[in-house]
């Protein structure tokens, strides 16, 4: 199976310099833009269905993206960004000790803030995602998601530590292309 993955387009939070995780806002023209255009790019792949997060800017992503497509779509929250608890919400401008924490995400497992999931917390409905695919019977595969979910799971084919920052946060509505195949679904356990 072929997964092309991909992140959401452009925000309003993403321009205002707002933290969403499990919080959401919607998407700009730029975004819809970047959605179709995605949409168009993913045609050449010729995928069989879309997966995509839960939360309403993958699925307007998902959406628009799919005006190129005609392909199902459907959603999980296994797919949804990493929770940042109370940081969620706040510009950079507001709550300083919070956004301090939140850049210290990449030295440990867990963030200082409130509410805040782990990464190794996102690394587990990671693996669950994964080893729900061994049930799906395509070929070509859209997933629609989040930047640190994605650094998440690029960590984990690269060897990282799931909280590793050595792996790109993908623009939004980048393509990552990954073969299952090469990718030993047993050692996620």
């Amino acid at each position: 199976m072929k997964i092309l993955f991909c992140r959401h387009g452009e925000t309003q939070w993403n321009t205002e310099g707002k933290l969403q995780g499990h919080l959401d806002s919607g998407l700009t023209v730029k975004g819809e833009y970047q959605a179709r255009r995605l949409g168009e790019q993913l045609a050449l792949h010729q995928p069989d269905l879309i997966l995509s997060s839960d939360l309403g800017r993958a699925m307007a992503t998902a959406k628009l993206a799919n005006h190129s497509l005609n392909i199902p779509i459907k959603s999980s929250s296994l797919l949804r960004e990493r929770c940042f608890g109370d940081l969620q919400g706040q510009d950079y401008r507001e709550s300083q000790h919070l956004w301090e924490a939140y850049e210290r995400r990449f030295a440990s497992n867990e963030v200082d803030i409130e509410g805040a999931e782990s990464a190794t917390d996102v690394l587990s409905r990671v693996k669950h995602f994964l080893h729900g695919l061994s049930s799906t019977d395509v070929k070509t595969l859209v997933v629609i998601g989040h930047g640190e979910w994605l650094r998440v799971i690029q960590n984990l084919f690269a060897g990282e530590q799931a909280w590793s920052n050595r792996q790109l946060l993908p623009d939004n509505c980048d393509i990552i292309e990954f073969n299952l195949q090469s990718f030993q679904l047993d050692a996620l356990t």
